[in-house]
């Protein structure tokens, strides 16, 4: 089923618009002016240092030195706002009180329950909070801290926000919402939350005191269309949840409160797409992830991107020896044309284990979605290509992100079909240890299980790739992927993976 849909955007004369279902090829074509300012000046590195070369042996691979762009380069490109995701950043956490809301407890309680879930630590929740969390997995380059201000009290029920009118200013009704609190608060607080200086708070959190219902009393992360104001910053990025999100799954209550929502909508603030089929017919990711159903660590693109870990990249035969990817960092990159960055098309190689952030939800279901529960290789394909728009007719795959006004760069492949430059080209496709493959494409419920990782004898060689990649044996752009790879010993603290060229 769907989790926490993510509204999608594009952007026409400038102005960020709410929109169902257009494919992707459409938002693009419909791009036109932007208030960008300045051009990317970024190149791909070519001279990033082997740390092990072995021409003869089988340490032909290299890890990068550094990261090309930053987590917020690709919203500045399209006009919005993403939260940076390194370094000690805040958040501004709003409870929002409507005149037909529940009674939870007092503003006191309500408060105190929240400040564990956001900012707490591990054990004052039923898992983590969200700030310990991100610590975690970003291996401790990701500080949130910030604050849980007294309930914002709207003057009217939750119905009368429902019907409220969207219109070219307020393109969401919680956009209402974010007016009324902004009006409240004085320029000071605001600028407190504005560290990087660009006139917009860096992120807010609203937490509705109402149940689930709806399109609009669910949980989504969204924009608000409002200019940068460098004396009294305005909001841009926003997220929208629950309060009963805290408490709502088995075995969390409002002592021990559960984040995993918070922290998925959190994952969108810093820029990550949903990587379930908003079109309920696929599930290519296996399900098994934040920014999937909403349990576990993040996989290690979702790192990559957010500039927490750099890969080892296989440049001929390699023998890598890889540690558990949520304490570690390591993963690996297959693709001899690698453009440098982390929005390109490669296979990508984790050892996933049932430990640290992802322990809790391997050993217990979480919303009907269980985590691993042995540890094994996750493979993915990963298409994560960009496209930018010169013109209305102009639209082509790039290898950079522009900020030039009037073009706009998007990553083009998604795993909703009907939001995808082509339907088949999936962004994030998990492949299956036992060659099932059509099963992440046939139905929405089928997540994946033990028997989907890579285990000590799997093998893919060089001409079964669509076996596991289902469309084609090859790059979805064409390109021959040119290696095989062989899992070899497997530890609780490491695995091998062979990787060869012939």
């Amino acid at each position: 089923m769907k989790k926490h849909i993510r509204k999608a955007i594009f952007i026409l004369s400038g102005i960020l618009v709410l929109t169902s279902c257009a494919s992707l090829k459409d938002i693009l074509n419909s791009a036109s002016n932007s208030n960008n300012t300045g051009t990317s000046t970024s190149t791909i590195s070519k001279e990033d240092p082997l740390i092990s070369v072995d021409p003869e042996g089988l340490q032909n691979f290299y890890k990068p030195t550094s990261f090309i762009y930053e987590n917020d380069v690709l919203g500045k490109s399209i006009d919005v706002a993403t939260w940076r995701s390194v370094g000690n950043q805040k958040i501004l956490v709003v409870p929002v009180k409507f005149t037909n809301s529940p009674i939870y407890g007092g503003d006191a309680e309500i408060k105190a329950n929240l400040q564990k879930t956001f900012f707490g630590q591990s054990a004052d929740t039923g898992w983590e909070s969200l700030a310990s969390f991100y610590e975690k997995s970003s291996y401790g380059k990701l500080k949130i801290s910030g604050e849980v201000l007294d309930p914002h009290v709207m003057s009217y029920d939750t119905g009368t926000l429902e019907t409220k009118e969207e219109n070219d200013n307020y393109w969401d009704p919680t956009h209402y919402v974010l007016e009324s609190i902004y009006d409240t608060l004085p320029a000071a607080k605001l600028k407190e939350y504005d560290l990087n200086n660009d006139g917009h708070v860096d992120a807010i959190f609203m937490v509705y005191l109402a149940p689930t219902s709806g399109d609009v009393f669910w949980a989504y992360q969204y924009y608000w269309n409002r200019y940068p104001n460098t004396t009294k910053p305005t909001f841009n990025t926003y997220a929208w949840a629950s309060y009963e999100f805290t408490y709502a799954q088995s075995g969390y209550t409002a002592l021990k409160p559960d984040a995993h929502t918070f922290i998925h909508e959190t994952g969108h603030l810093l820029g990550l797409e949903d990587y379930y089929d908003y079109d309920s017919v696929s599930m290519p990711s296996g399900g098994i992830d934040m920014m999937d159903f909403n349990i576990v660590d993040h996989n290690m693109y979702s790192k990559f991107v957010n500039n927490w870990s750099q890969p080892y990249v296989a440049i001929g035969n390699s023998d890598i020896t890889l540690r558990p990817a949520e304490s570690s960092g390591d993963f690996i990159l297959l693709n001899k044309n690698w453009n440098g960055h982390g929005y390109d098309e490669y296979i990508m190689l984790e050892y996933y284990t049932p430990t640290g952030v992802n322990a809790q939800d391997s050993q217990y279901s979480y919303g009907g979605a269980r985590g691993f529960s042995v540890p094994g290789v996750r493979i993915y394909h990963v298409d994560s290509r960009l496209r930018t728009t010169y013109s209305r007719t102009d639209v082509r795959w790039s290898d950079e992100i522009s900020l030039t006004p009037g073009v706009y760069t998007q990553i083009g492949p998604s795993n909703t079909g009907s939001r995808s430059t082509d339907k088949t080209h999936k962004h994030l496709h998990l492949l299956d240890a036992a060659g099932r493959t059509k099963k992440w494409y046939g139905s929405a419920d089928s997540l994946a299980d033990n028997l989907s990782l890579f285990k000590t004898g799997n093998k893919i060689k060089i001409d079964e790739w669509q076996r596991y990649l289902f469309e084609r044996g090859t790059f979805n752009d064409g390109s021959e992927i040119g290696f095989s790879i062989e899992i070899g010993l497997m530890t609780p603290t490491s695995v091998e993976i062979k990787i060869r060229t012939a």
